[in-house]
């Protein structure tokens, strides 16, 4: 963390009182859950906002842990084998989904109590009278980014069933529901308006950032997060023309095949100090959390006959089995290695296979071979593909993405149902199901009832 703990201390006390709401939906957050964000509209002044910008990054944070886990788990990444939880095998891998069932929130909550602090900040920025012109516009634009990718990671979940877009103040109005496609597109020109304030930012943001955004601490540099966090969600769409102007606009570099080059990228960090967190995945004996036995099993063989380096790398075979309700695993994730290690928001590696992607959905076979090359010679030791490669290359796209990305955001569920591959994904009993989204919670489905969303329905999976 940064040396400004004092900030992130107050800015996780704004965001704690709405645990102790009912619910913290799109529908019901107001200001009396939140003290310190009347405080920011009654008086706005730089050293709130800073503040409360600090929340809403500590906000974000706050949802690594269901993005990496619960849908590791939909992805058949990794496993909870809690014995003390059974619903981690009974809800998410046999089901159904229900609108109240366990784990469906899937960050929903926190998604939406920090979208209402973050545009808290967006209403009060023009009236803090001790900052510049650019200065409000760095902020506005560093805010709008994270409204976007809060957006986006509820999208990725709800897919066709859609979210809310518009956050009332009011917290007796209901925003309402927009389609996957609408919410999309309005998220897209969210990433975009963010991107223009950026611009106009300035030499430097008002407020002091974690080392998780070393390099891209500017207005200058954090655009190129910006247009990195637009390329994902292009793709998602399958833009794949817009995938590559937002790339370009990036990071994106394969001037280096170090480490260091494919892990550069934005994370959350993590710290043992007083009103800090610490890494929720960290889990080293471990006491719940497996690789499903197949991420090594299935990972291919280098040339020495070795594994894939990411999946040696990621993942070994411990000393601790872990049983539980007929299915066990002794593979250890090792990705987060200590309680401090950071979480990826996104990084190199992840957008040079994105380039690869693109290119794929333009037929431009040569530059994607050369992207999938550069990524399993560099990170994964595997001998290239040849340059006449026939094959499949989404096949070979989507494996080297599964052990790229392992464990960082759910990556492999999301790729799956993107290329309608759900039902390759193993089964570990034939009661398993797998799920290609997740429903509506049940406090925002209850509120609803006159015109109940389309997503407050079991998921029964496959």
């Amino acid at each position: 963390m940064t040396a400004n703990r004092k900030s992130w201390s107050r800015a996780f006390a704004l965001l704690a009182g709405c645990a102790t709401a009912v619910a913290c939906n799109a529908a019901d957050i107001g200001n009396f859950n939140s003290p310190n964000t009347s405080q920011l509209e009654d008086n706005p002044n730089a050293s709130t906002v800073n503040t409360t910008v600090a929340g809403v990054l500590a906000g974000a944070r706050g949802g690594a842990g269901a993005w990496a886990s619960t849908l590791g788990i939909f992805g058949r990444e990794i496993m909870n084998l809690d014995g003390a939880e059974p619903r981690n095998v009974l809800a998410l891998l046999i089901g159904p989904l229900e609108p109240g069932g366990f784990g469906v929130d899937v960050g929903w909550t926190n998604s939406y109590r920090n979208l209402r602090t973050a545009y808290t900040i967006l209403d009060v920025i023009d009236r803090v009278p001790d900052y510049t012109p650019a200065q409000r516009s760095a902020v506005k634009g560093f805010v709008k980014t994270f409204i976007a990718n809060e957006y986006l990671n509820q999208l990725r979940v709800r897919d066709t069933f859609g979210i809310v877009f518009e956050v009332p103040k009011n917290p007796t109005e209901q925003g309402a529901f927009v389609t996957r496609e609408e919410g999309y597109t309005r998220t897209a020109a969210l990433f975009d308006e963010a991107r223009t304030d950026l611009a106009a930012g300035g030499t430097a943001f008002p407020f002091t950032l974690t080392t998780g955004f070393a390099g891209f601490n500017t207005p200058a540099t954090f655009v190129r997060f910006n247009r990195a966090l637009k390329a994902r969600l292009e793709l998602y769409r399958g833009r794949w023309s817009d995938v590559l102007t937002a790339l370009n606009e990036s990071f994106l570099s394969t001037a280096s095949g170090t480490a260091a080059s494919l892990n550069t990228g934005v994370y959350h960090v993590y710290s043992t100090a007083s009103g800090d967190a610490v890494n929720p995945l960290f889990d080293p004996a471990p006491r719940a959390i497996v690789a499903v036995p197949e991420f090594l099993t299935e990972a291919r063989n280098r040339p020495d006959g070795s594994r894939d380096l990411r999946a040696s790398g990621k993942a070994v075979v411990g000393t601790v089995l872990l049983a539980t309700q007929g299915i066990s695993s002794n593979v250890r994730p090792t990705v987060y290695s200590t309680n401090v290690t950071p979480v990826p928001i996104i990084r190199n590696e992840e957008l040079i296979l994105m380039r690869a992607e693109a290119n794929i959905g333009l037929g431009n076979r040569s530059a994607a071979i050369a992207d999938l090359n550069f990524v399993r010679t560099n990170s994964g030791g595997l001998a290239p593909l040849a340059a006449d490669f026939g094959g499949d290359l989404i096949t070979e796209l989507l494996y080297d993405r599964r052990y790229s990305l392992f464990f960082e955001y759910g990556h492999r569920w999301v790729d799956s149902r993107r290329y309608n591959r759900l039902g390759e994904l193993r089964k570990q009993l034939p009661s398993h199901r797998v799920f290609p989204l997740v429903p509506i919670p049940v406090d925002e489905c209850n509120q609803r009832t006159a015109a109940l969303p389309r997503g407050c329905v079991n998921v029964l999976g496959n």
